[in-house]
């Protein structure tokens, strides 16, 4: 083999293979709840600055929050089921999916004692799964 042929053998295997369709969608509904749990912090803001008009949106920004990270769930397990690969991504994506239904719930029913730091579990977990899905997710695959 020569020189050339090696160089470009090895130049193709460095490059990283389009992501597959579980990754891509997993990729897809973690940045849209990246994006929506950027909006609630927006809202939140103003709701604690004293906007109370505001509150709807906040209270919508939360359901299409349940809606994405269910997405995120669903997709999280395809992507599991695909690859065999890890379990702790689904498992996350679960346990946000559920402290964001009682995140929501204390933010309309008790104080923020228990709202603010639901928000903080979720927005840590939101990010840990999506910073996952767009660099150690392709190991996996």
């Amino acid at each position: 083999m020569s020189s050339s042929t090696t160089s470009t053998a090895t130049r193709s295997s460095r490059r990283a293979a389009a992501p597959s369709g579980p990754l891509r969608l997993l990729q897809v509904t973690t940045a849209l709840s990246v994006l929506v749990l950027l909006a609630q912090f927006v809202t939140a803001g103003q709701l604690l600055s004293g906007n109370g008009g505001i509150e709807d949106v906040h209270g919508g920004g939360a359901i299409a929050m349940h809606v994405v990270q269910g997405l995120v769930l669903g997709s999280a397990f395809l992507l599991q089921r695909a690859t065999r690969g890890p379990l702790w991504p689904t498992a996350l994506a679960a346990l946000s999916f559920v402290v964001g239904f009682a995140q929501a719930w204390t933010g309309s029913h008790s104080g923020m004692a228990v709202h603010v730091p639901g928000a903080i579990i979720t927005s840590v977990v939101t990010v840990w799964v999506a910073a996952w899905a767009f660099s150690g997710a392709r190991r996996a695959e």
